[in-house]
């Protein structure tokens, strides 16, 4: 893929293909991990988001029933004696 360098704002960017964005689900906001090498090279690559998916996932554990407490309410009784 070839590009062009831009000005934005003081700060200079460049273009990404809409094909490219979609297939590696970029938006606004999104994070990249930005390598640059001596011999002039530049890898980029989107930083995983941390707990993504997180929600969705409880959200089907209560809809199982599996979003119980398991360690009994009796603990947090004895550790505000020691706070």
């Amino acid at each position: 893929m070839e590009t062009t360098v831009l000005k934005v704002g003081n700060s200079l960017g460049f273009k990404v293909p809409e094909v490219i964005l979609k297939e590696f689900d970029l938006k606004v906001g999104s994070k990249i991990k930005v390598d640059f090498r001596r011999n002039g090279d530049i890898t980029l690559r989107k930083k995983p988001q941390i707990r993504a998916g997180w929600e969705n996932a409880f959200a089907l554990y209560a809809l199982d029933g599996e979003d119980d407490l398991m360690l009994p309410d009796f603990l947090d009784a004895e550790t505000d004696t020691f706070l």
